[in-house]
Order: structure tokens, then C-alpha cells, then sequence
């Protein structure tokens, strides 16, 4: 369940072709689980602001059940980071990324909860 949300003072204009469905391959491969249950939301033209500038900046966060840890969370980071810099231009020290653990009970789908899968 895999879900990253992107916040940016980058126009919608900025933002390249075929980006969303990029992101989300590289989600996929970043926490090793399928595509196929990644979701990804980018929010641009987001009135920002990052060290008393307004330069490209972006908010994101990952949340997923498991797959998190002090490793994973370091790794996720670089290559997350890598990517925004390159599609986008973001300075890696201009997007602080939150990662959140959910639990199995804490996610609906499907008309339950991945606890009751």
C-alpha cells in the first residue's frame, strides 16, 4: 500500500510528461513492493517556501506498511532525492521526506483492512 505524496512550489507546467507513472515505478522499486498497490499524488503550485527563499522546494512523504527502518529509510532517501533532482530540480536539501510505518489495521482496502488479509 505504498503511497507517496509530493508537495511542490513547482508549476504544474514544471512538472514532465509521464512523471506520475515514473514516480511511481520508482516507489515500487525503492520499497520492494509491486507497483501495482503504489499510489502517488503530486501536489504542484503549492505556495512554499524553503530556508527563507522560495527556489524549488518540495515536501513529500512514504507511507507503507513494513519496509521501513534506519537502512531502508536512508536508502529510500538517496534515491528519491536522486530522482526529484533529476526530473525535477529539486536540491535534495530542499525536500525533507517523511516516512510513516502504518500498520496492517491502520489501511483500509478492498472494503476491510490489510489486517483482516
Amino acid at each position: 500500500m505504498p503511497c507517496f505524496l509530493l508537495f511542490t512550489n513547482l508549476p504544474a507546467s514544471a512538472i514532465p510528461k509521464g512523471f506520475l507513472l515514473e514516480t511511481s515505478n520508482v516507489i515500487a522499486k525503492a520499497i520492494r513492493k509491486p507497483e501495482t498497490y503504489v499510489t502517488v499524488r503530486i501536489h504542484p503550485d503549492q505556495m512554499m517556501s524553503h530556508g527563507g527563499t522560495t527556489d524549488p522546494c518540495a515536501n513529500s512523504e512514504l507511507q507503507s506498511i513494513g519496509h521501513m527502518g534506519k537502512e531502508e529509510n536512508i536508502q529510500m532517501s538517496k534515491e528519491i532525492s536522486e530522482f526529484l533532482q533529476q526530473k525535477l530540480g529539486i536540491d535534495p536539501k530542499r525536500n525533507y521526506i517523511k516516512f510513516t510505518n502504518m500498520e496492517r489495521l491502520e489501511v483500509g482496502y478492498g472494503g476491510t483492512t490489510f489486517a483482516a488479509l
